[in-house]
């Protein structure tokens, strides 16, 4: 019996492939870029990848309890990984091997 919420699945289950390689390689891609972040004690720049700026500004400071910021970060990183594919999945994109 399929229902609504079935759809967050089979976009997932349309292009697995693509979705585990796009989360590996976006992360390092993105890696190359750098936002400032301050600088440390002996006065170096310390530079963060968007990633770690997003968790580092926005999923950290929603809780002291640091287990929740790494949870609701995972899942915006999942939910961010979905509407890649469900937009692929809406423009009847799959890639197959």
């Amino acid at each position: 019996m399929k229902g609504w919420w079935t759809k967050f699945f089979e976009v997932f289950g349309k292009n697995p492939l693509f979705i585990f390689v796009l989360s590996g390689v976006l992360p390092r891609l993105l890696g190359l870029i750098r936002i400032s972040n301050g600088l440390d004690p002996q006065g170096k720049s310390i530079y963060l990848p968007p990633f770690g700026w997003f968790y580092e500004y926005v999923c950290k400071p929603v809780s002291s309890n640091l287990n929740i910021g790494s949870l609701l970060y995972a899942i915006c990183m999942i939910f961010f990984y979905w509407l890649i594919v469900w937009w692929m999945d809406k423009k009847k994109i799959y890639v197959k091997v």
